[in-house]
């Protein structure tokens, strides 16, 4: 065995074989903790020991909980289950530490995961499709302080879509999302709300930040602010969903969707950093 700067090196009748340095995984709550709720595909917390998701298979209607392998979605035990058939998310388990589970007992509403025995993805990761009727609904409704932000990554199905993170269902107010008439729109209530000054088309994948501060209001898309102001009347509202928001459904791909009741301004880039390497989006 001989050592070579950060990599080893095994002699074997003559060959020479290097093994290659493998990158720590960067969970996104062990740096900055504190979420309300934290729903993601990926593992984002060391300390998180539940499941991932919990999974009906369309062959027999029968469940499964499943969890992690390498701190990402168990991807073969996902498969087998649910074989040539299709698989949809009844829960979303959240890695907060707060146990607010995302769930939806419908199977009409319930969202999809797996497709006649494949994976659905978005860029090269495995995702969640919300389209038609799917919705997930929070275990317990959250509301939003003065200080708050969220952060998501999606894609719409196609242009005048929803892509929607967490919202209010059947009521005024919401997080953040790209609404049908492909502007953005933040923390709203019933005229008070923050938009984007102008529209966006896109339906690629997309990293998209929210922030409340100290009254100021601000909206980043990929990392890049997109629209701020101090002069809107900042309403407590309450969000209890995902994938719909007043009475209105998404068409797109979830994969990760996360809310801290709490100023996050200091950390914001890090957090978007932290989600980018992992996603590569931008």
């Amino acid at each position: 065995m001989i050592g070579y700067g950060n990599s080893m090196f095994l002699a074997t009748h003559g060959i020479l074989a290097r093994s290659a340095s493998v990158p720590t995984f960067s969970y996104l709550l062990d740096t900055y903790s504190g979420a309300s709720v934290a729903y993601s595909l990926r593992k984002l917390s060391s300390t998180y020991t539940g499941n991932c998701i919990r999974v009906r298979r369309s062959s027999d209607n029968t469940e499964q909980n499943i969890g992690f392998v390498n701190n990402v979605l168990d991807e073969a035990s996902l498969l087998t289950f649910c074989g040539a058939g299709n698989g949809f998310v009844t829960t979303w388990y959240d890695q907060s530490g707060n146990a607010n589970n995302a769930t939806q007992s419908t199977a009409f509403n319930q969202p999809q995961i797996v497709s006649s025995g494949a994976m659905i993805t978005t860029n090269g990761k495995n995702s969640i499709s919300f389209s038609g009727t799917k919705l997930m609904l929070l275990a317990s409704s959250i509301t939003i302080g003065a200080s708050n932000y969220t952060s998501f990554v999606g894609k719409r199905a196609a242009s005048a879509n929803r892509l929607i993170g967490l919202s209010r269902w059947n009521t005024n107010g919401y997080s953040m999302y790209l609404w049908s008439d492909n502007n953005y729109y933040f923390l709203g209530k019933t005229n008070s709300y923050l938009g984007s000054s102008s529209t966006d088309t896109t339906t690629n994948q997309l990293l998209l930040t929210g922030q409340n501060s100290a009254g100021t209001m601000a909206m980043f898309k990929n990392g890049n602010s997109i629209a701020s102001s101090s002069n809107v009347i900042v309403y407590s509202t309450i969000v209890d969903a995902i994938g719909g928001a007043s009475g209105n459904f998404s068409n797109c791909n979830l994969q990760e969707t996360i809310l801290y009741n709490s100023d996050q301004s200091t950390n914001r880039t890090g957090i978007e950093s932290n989600i980018n390497t992992f996603y590569t989006i931008y």
